[in-house]
């Protein structure tokens, strides 16, 4: 007895199991109106819940193998979407940015600088500072009648803005010498007041143009801000096109002339396209 209680406080967990089973057989055996055992019934009902048993593990793993597949299943199309999301999010960076050219491309052709001039619009691809001048390259040449010394304009806030002229042309590409070059020289005067002078570069895209030779009884009517546009006398440059801004007067008592800094209306470290303006009749 003493070995059997020991063992019953041993195995606490499977003695109480085995405890329930047998009473669950015993009741499930009794009718209501006999307490005998019938050993078949008795077999039956021991059979009948080990199939239960059985059935119920057997319907829990089959549950749980579809669940592995449905997640499967469920991971794949998760891979399939995130696929077509990245897909989607490259489609949408790519429409804005060429939403944005287009925008820009509205803009260069929304304006025209002359209806005497007929004009060639061209991409810059190559900016080629050096040593004794600057260059910008464009992506058109006599191909496309680019010719030496025509007039190279852009559009950019608002404003139809001198670039600068061709100085060498091959089959499909030009070399343009821009107004910030030191050996670049315009025929301009000052868009309210009329006084001329002669506009020169300093080298350096960053920097503001120096108009020289500017008369000084000007030094009155002159204010900050003026514009400044080209002459179109004794120049290979159309008149009226916009140059800068004026941002400073220099006047010395011993010198006879004014000179101004000049502030380009273009700024041309964000220039991507310009227009060349065909030979014509440059008169307003």
């Amino acid at each position: 007895m003493i070995r059997i209680s020991s063992f019953i406080k041993k195995h606490k967990k499977w003695s109480l199991l085995f405890s329930l089973l047998l009473l669950s057989i015993l009741l499930m055996s009794f009718s209501t109106h006999t307490v005998v055992l019938k050993p078949k019934q008795f077999g039956f009902s021991v059979v009948s819940i080990f199939q239960s048993g059985v059935s119920a593990v057997g319907s829990f793993i089959s549950d749980t193998v579809n669940s592995v597949g449905e997640l499967r299943q469920l991971k794949r199309e998760y891979n399939d979407l995130q696929s077509k999301m990245t897909q989607y999010q490259e489609l949408e960076r790519d429409y804005l940015q060429i939403s944005k050219e287009n925008a820009k491309l509205r803009e260069q052709l929304g304006f025209s600088p002359s209806p005497s001039f007929e004009r060639i619009p061209a991409e810059i691809i190559a900016k080629d500072p050096g040593n004794e001048f600057s260059t910008i390259v464009i992506n058109k040449g006599r191909r496309h009648g680019i010719r030496r010394d025509m007039t190279v304009i852009a559009f950019q806030d608002g404003f139809q803005g001198l670039i600068g002229k061709v100085i060498e042309t091959g089959a499909v590409t030009s070399i343009v010498r821009p107004l910030y070059d030191e050996s670049s020289y315009v025929a301009a005067r000052l868009q309210d007041t009329g006084y001329e002078g002669l506009i020169r570069g300093r080298g350096n895209q960053n920097t503001n143009l120096i108009m020289e030779y500017v008369k000084k009884r000007a030094k009155e009517e002159i204010q900050y801000g003026d514009l400044v546009i080209s002459s179109g006398m004794q120049s290979m440059y159309p008149k009226g096109i916009y140059i800068g801004r004026v941002r400073a007067m220099n006047a010395k008592e011993w010198e006879s002339s004014l000179e101004l800094e000049v502030e380009p209306v273009m700024d041309f470290s964000r220039l991507e396209y310009v227009y060349v303006l065909l030979e014509g009749d440059s008169s307003e």
